[in-house]
């Protein structure tokens, strides 16, 4: 029996404005976003979304630390991005100059700019993957749950890649302190093959 063809993926734009019908949706490259998951208990709504995954040539020394045949497995390259959604209401305002004094005299129309929040990078191959990047923005991690909302998003990305064993590196330039205890609690250790890199062995919930 033929297996029905999967759905096309959702893009970014389309499930936006079923969020806020009527207005204008705004993002870079607007056709390209696909919806990879969308947190819908938070207000405003929170988006990850991916560029097209795109078949990269493979280079048996891309990754230091990592063997040639691992290198050579990793053919697959996805852009990830974390948006918010910023609204902006418009309206026609009418000026008189003369008395310095205006009034609006046409509807509210409503601007929804789609704002990055956060990225993460992917290269994987049938087996291993290597998510080489996943943080937030400066203006992002001055709250008290940052941690646990890039927690989230790298575990949306970890699902997405569906690699059987994803490595990634023990530093990040945007998280200073505590991140190895950070990536301890996502199930990362230290590799016992590879000494520059940590890894996890992942299967699907």
């Amino acid at each position: 029996m033929a297996k029905k063809p999967l759905a096309p993926p959702e893009t970014l734009t389309a499930v936006a404005a079923q969020d806020y019908p009527g207005a204008d949706i705004l993002v870079s490259f607007p056709d390209q976003w696909q919806l990879v998951h969308r947190f819908g208990t938070n207000r405003p709504p929170l988006y990850i979304a991916g560029f097209p995954p795109t078949q990269e040539r493979p280079n048996p020394t891309h990754f230091a630390g990592l063997s040639r045949e691992i290198n050579q497995s990793l053919d697959t390259y996805r852009l990830y991005k974390l948006f918010v959604p910023r609204s902006t209401p418009i309206f026609q305002v009418e000026w008189n100059s003369y008395i310095g004094r205006g009034r609006i005299i046409g509807g509210q129309k409503l601007q929804v700019q789609l704002q990055p929040l956060g990225q993460a990078q992917m290269w994987k191959g049938n087996n291993d993957g290597v998510l080489w990047e996943c943080y937030l923005h400066n203006n992002r991690r001055s709250g008290i749950n940052w941690q646990a909302q890039l927690s989230a998003f790298w575990q949306v990305v970890e699902r997405d890649m569906g690699a059987a064993r994803i490595f990634t590196q023990p530093h990040e330039p945007t998280f200073e302190h505590g991140y190895p205890d950070f990536l301890q609690n996502l199930g990362y250790a230290p590799d016992p093959e590879f000494a520059l890199w940590w890894s996890k062995r992942w299967e699907p919930a």
